[in-house]
């Protein structure tokens, strides 16, 4: 497998990066655009080009993770709009960028007046404004990367889309468009259904991994090995799938050089 490693870029702005990723081979960077320091207003044109030198000269390929707050599938159509322009101008960064994608997550809803039907709903006006959204994406080429989550405990009044596989299975199923992929989140699918059912079910869509471990319980983003997540298996599987996209390190208290070689030291196995 010949695939590039990386890591997410968070709490800081993700051009003090660029020396250490270039120093350590590491050529993909994800940035997150919750804080204000990589807010999409803050991509002004003399930015946008000295990432794009920087990462041509050393390889880098950058991606771009939406705030977790972004929710097409809101019930109140007045957040639905605002966060699909958000949605659009993202796009045209992501275009600006040369991204290799957009990472989201699919939204969230609550279960009043009953859990199954609100989510069935909640989904469905996911489904209808991502597909308007794509065809923003097919004019710019731009991809976007549905991430699975971690389920939040029956009897919430809160829940979260894309926590299970069937969420995203009838998503896909409805919307057939070479610009919605998949990210596999593995620590995320350990506290569900597991990190090889969704390799299986999505592997045609699968574009990113975002990898870190636990033990199931709760999502505690551990180095490689450290937790209950079948390492050997799940590169056995991307192997078998010919599997060419990035991993991108999302551990804690790791430093992303050091997690690559513990992710790595799998493939040697």
């Amino acid at each position: 497998m010949n695939n590039s490693f990386g890591f997410n870029v968070y709490d800081r702005r993700p051009e003090e990066f660029l020396d250490y990723a270039a120093e350590h081979g590491l050529t993909h960077i994800e940035m997150n655009l919750s804080k204000d320091h990589s807010s999409i207003t803050r991509f002004d044109t003399k930015r946008i080009d000295g990432l794009n030198s920087f990462c041509r000269e050393h390889d880098i390929q950058l991606s771009m993770h939406l705030p977790y707050a972004i929710n097409i599938a809101d019930i109140i159509s007045y957040i639905q709009k605002n966060n699909i322009s958000y949605l659009h101008q993202c796009i045209l960064l992501a275009q600006d960028l040369n991204v290799s994608h957009i990472t989201a997550h699919i939204g969230n809803f609550y279960w009043f007046p009953v859990e199954r039907w609100t989510r069935r709903k909640a989904i469905q006006r996911f489904i209808r404004n991502m597909s308007r959204v794509m065809e923003s994406c097919h004019k710019h080429n731009v991809v976007i990367a549905l991430e699975n989550v971690v389920p939040i405990p029956h009897g919430s009044e809160f829940y979260l889309l894309g926590d299970n596989i069937g969420d995203l299975d009838l998503i896909f199923s409805e919307i057939n468009s070479e610009c919605l992929k998949f990210c596999l989140d593995t620590g995320h699918a350990n506290v569900g259904e597991g990190v090889l059912p969704y390799v299986e079910q999505f592997q045609d869509r699968l574009i990113s991994v975002h990898y870190h471990d636990n033990n199931t319980i709760n999502d505690e983003h551990l180095p490689v090995g450290e937790g209950t997540v079948p390492w050997p298996d799940l590169i056995t599987a991307l192997g078998k799938i010919a599997y060419k996209g990035p991993f991108i390190s999302e551990i804690r208290g790791l430093e992303p050089h050091e997690a690559a070689i513990g992710l790595k030291s799998y493939f040697e196995k």
